[in-house]
């Protein structure tokens, strides 16, 4: 029979291996939902702590998970990582509105052209061909 102290460590470590994975998939869903861009122009302290939140709720909810029955505290965590999306789509929704005007530096300005008959002076004798 085996120990239910591995048993348990070996819970832990598939625990954390989770939570490092879910911050991966946590990143790349958001950016290609929200748009990379978005998410570049994010102050950093956003996108940790959201981030951090997501997967920390995600692997809480598989623990409440492992011991058996969907229970009360896995409802208020899910509750939890719903309004953690929420809050992420929010934030990236200020950035999308609030990005900085396009910068067309790279391009001359443009001049705009008349083409036309020549301007005489008045005083001017007007030639005979």
């Amino acid at each position: 029979m085996r120990s239910p102290l591995i048993h348990l460590s070996l819970i832990r470590v598939l625990l954390v291996i989770e939570f490092l994975v879910a911050i991966e998939v946590c990143l790349t869903f958001w950016s290609q939902v929200g748009g990379q861009y978005d998410l570049d122009l994010m102050f950093w302290p956003w996108k940790f702590g959201l981030t951090l939140a997501a997967a920390g709720l995600i692997t809480a909810i598989t623990a409440e998970l492992v011991r058996g029955v969907f229970s009360r505290r896995a409802v208020i965590y899910s509750a939890l990582l719903v309004a953690v999306i929420a809050t992420a789509g929010i934030v990236t929704y200020y950035y999308y509105v609030n990005e900085p005007a396009e910068d067309n530096g790279d391009e001359p300005a443009t001049q705009t052209t008349r083409l036309g008959r020549p301007l005489q002076a008045p005083w001017a004798v007007p030639r005979n061909n």
